[in-house]
């Protein structure tokens, strides 16, 4: 019996794992991937985001993965480019991006050294019941066929917007938008820049920004609409917006692109509450 068993090792089911294994508490540790691996989204780490790292004794880690901390961010709306130099607190940037492969390393084993029991390629294929309440799980290594049972005072569901643990106790969403925009983006080596740089022009948005090894990732969103467009020429649509600012686009240009362009459109905005008493949540 664990007390506590976290669905989904990715950062928020890491941390919370580690954080409860911290307390004292026995925690198991699932994910249905191998860590480490990539994930492309929640690339950029900020507002208090890098305090937190620090607080828990985790940052010099991410640091050590050859990930640059960010002191300079550009703004430029179109009008005129406006530019923060130095922005720290102490020792601590206002900003970091690694690459989640590297984050969710270092988080991962975190939980680990806290104390947590943490089983990669393990897929949840359905939730023990005691009347109303979640008590435990039932599932199986992805690459064998024999399934287990584990059971724990409370089960977390930290598994994504497609959660199936979410879909398992029916936890309603509000706060529903749907879709607004499609993304693509890619890594770029040899490009000069001082860390973050963020541009608006009409309905395009560049974010960019110094990840690990020295890469330059660039960002692009169009409104969803436009995205069937875009996807039938990534590549010329990318490079139209970065052509709108000509000192980026000289940079770019001077840089050489290192992987493919990877894309998202199907990002829904919404929030999720318990779905009723007990741990029905």
């Amino acid at each position: 019996m664990y007390d506590a068993i976290v669905i989904g090792a990715r950062c928020t089911g890491a941390v919370t794992a580690m954080l409860l294994a911290r307390h004292g508490h026995r925690v198991l540790l699932v994910d249905r991937g191998f860590i480490p691996s990539d994930v492309h989204r929640g690339h950029f780490i900020h507002r208090h985001g890098p305090k937190r790292l620090a607080d828990w004794g985790l940052l010099d880690k991410v640091v050590a993965t050859n990930c640059p901390p960010l002191t300079t961010h550009l703004t430029d709306f179109g009008d005129f480019p406006l530019v923060g130099r130095n922005i720290r607190q102490g020792n601590v940037a206002w900003g970091y991006a690694p690459r989640r492969r590297e984050l969710d390393q270092v988080l991962v084993e975190a939980a680990i050294e806290a104390g947590a029991e943490f089983r990669p390629n393990f897929l949840v294929e359905s939730c023990l019941w005691d009347g109303d309440r979640v008590v435990g799980i039932r599932g199986r290594d992805v690459r064998r066929t024999i399934s287990s049972t584990e059971n724990a005072l409370i089960i977390i569901g930290a598994d994504g917007r497609n959660s199936n643990i979410a879909r398992a106790v029916a936890a309603p969403s509000y706060e529903e938008t749907p879709t607004l925009t499609c993304w693509y983006f890619s890594y770029w080596s040899g490009v000069p820049t001082e860390g973050f740089e963020w541009y608006l022009r009409k309905s395009r948005v560049i974010f960019s920004f110094l990840t690990n090894d020295n890469l330059f990732a660039i960002f692009i969103g169009w409104p969803i609409d436009e995205f069937g467009s875009v996807r039938a020429d990534i590549e010329g649509q990318f490079m139209q917006v970065v052509d709108q600012i000509p000192d980026f686009a000289e940079r770019v240009r001077s840089g050489r692109r290192e992987e493919r362009f990877y894309g998202a459109a199907d990002l829904p905005n919404f929030l999720r509450r318990p779905s009723g008493p007990g741990s029905r949540r």
